[in-house]
């Protein structure tokens, strides 16, 4: 099997979209899903540059296992790049198939993993969001300001949520926070009475949730609650969804999440673009899964328009993304790649939200 390759001005570049279309984690693979085909819509199908591409999608099925396969068939489909896995350990994953069969990856996920350059299959992992380093550190800072000293931690039980906690404990201590008890869940749990109760038995003055899954920061807020656990709540990014601040009571009023951007309540004039394509297209904005989709896929036509005349491979995309930078995009923030830095978003694409009326506002 060889890696795809498109003729200059012959047949339309494909793209292949790997993303949970299914399982837990569609709750944000069908909004970067929406996004991709709304933007592909708007543009016709052609680059700003004029060359004609085609996307292709994959259901990753919110398994990693189910990811491996998925890009090994987008491989076998001729894609030349491919936008996801959705999760961070599908990425993981995924990474060495990307490597010998020499495609990138341009996964929308936090995952810091997932672009340590102490993986073999680095050259070919690139990042379509803010890492976890960010987003924790961002989040932290915000609960510092508090004063809260003792900080529960409630994850979920992947890649996502086993790094939030190590960050989370890295990044603390230097803010004058200490992390006195964690707890943690699947996916599909729903009672997470004894989780609650764990955290408040230890004292936690503020809880910090490393959760992606709405379903289950749901649940867990709810509990908290109702164990009379009632201190201050701070999310990572993973939960900055329409679906979680709507779908829930009074319970998570006051709750700050930081976002990547924020899409559905008070757009920048980019996201605002995005939002309209968006609702043309009949859907309504959820959350940072659309700007992330959007970013991965924008950062492959910026690859591919980069290569105007030029025959495009698997490896030609790779060696044009590191060195990749202020192509267009509707999220926030500079983004700029590198042969030493594939995450190319940082801090400048966030902004601290809370949730106010069931809906999120952004911090001044």
């Amino acid at each position: 099997m060889i890696a795809g390759s498109a003729r200059a001005q012959d047949a339309p570049v494909k793209i292949g979209a790997v993303l949970s279309l299914s399982g837990p984690a569609a709750v944000f693979g069908i909004p970067e899903r929406d996004a991709i085909q709304a933007i592909v819509a708007k543009m016709s199908s052609t680059t700003k540059g004029g060359r004609k591409f085609e996307i292709s999608f994959y259901d990753d099925k919110s398994n990693p296992t189910e990811a491996t396969r998925a890009v090994n068939q987008a491989i076998n489909d001729k894609v030349v790049a491919i936008v996801g896995p959705s999760t961070g350990s599908g990425i993981l994953a995924a990474g060495p198939i990307a490597q010998r069969l020499s495609t990138p990856l341009i996964g929308p996920a936090g995952t810091l993993a997932i672009t340590d350059p102490k993986n073999e299959f680095y050259p070919w992992i690139f990042r379509a969001a803010p890492s976890d380093a960010s987003d924790v550190r961002a989040i932290l800072q915000d609960m510092a300001k508090g004063n809260a000293k003792k900080v529960g931690i409630f994850y979920q039980e992947d890649a996502y949520g086993k790094t939030g906690v190590d960050l989370a404990r890295e990044v603390g201590p230097s803010l004058g926070l200490n992390v006195v008890e964690t707890a943690s869940a699947p996916y599909t749990a729903t009672d997470l009475t004894a989780q609650a109760t764990k955290l408040r038995n230890a004292g936690a003055q503020a809880v910090f949730l490393q959760i992606s899954i709405a379903a289950l920061g749901s649940s867990f807020v709810k509990a908290a609650r109702q164990v009379g656990l009632s201190v201050p709540i701070y999310a990572n990014a993973g939960l900055a969804q329409r679906s979680f601040a709507e779908n829930v009571g009074n319970e998570v009023e006051g709750l700050r999440i930081v976002s990547i951007g924020n899409l559905p309540y008070d757009p920048t004039p980019g996201e605002a673009e995005l939002a309209k394509m968006l609702e043309a297209a009949g859907k309504q904005p959820q959350g940072w899964g659309e700007l992330t989709g959007s970013n991965a896929l924008m950062a492959a036509l910026g690859a591919i328009d980069r290569q105007k005349g030029k025959d495009i491979t698997g490896a030609s995309m790779r060696e044009t993304l590191e060195s990749l930078c202020d192509f267009d995009k509707f999220a926030r923030g500079r983004v700029c790649y590198s042969a030493k830095d594939h995450d190319g978003w940082h801090e400048d694409a966030l902004v601290i939200t809370e949730v106010r009326n069931k809906q999120f506002r952004s911090v001044p």
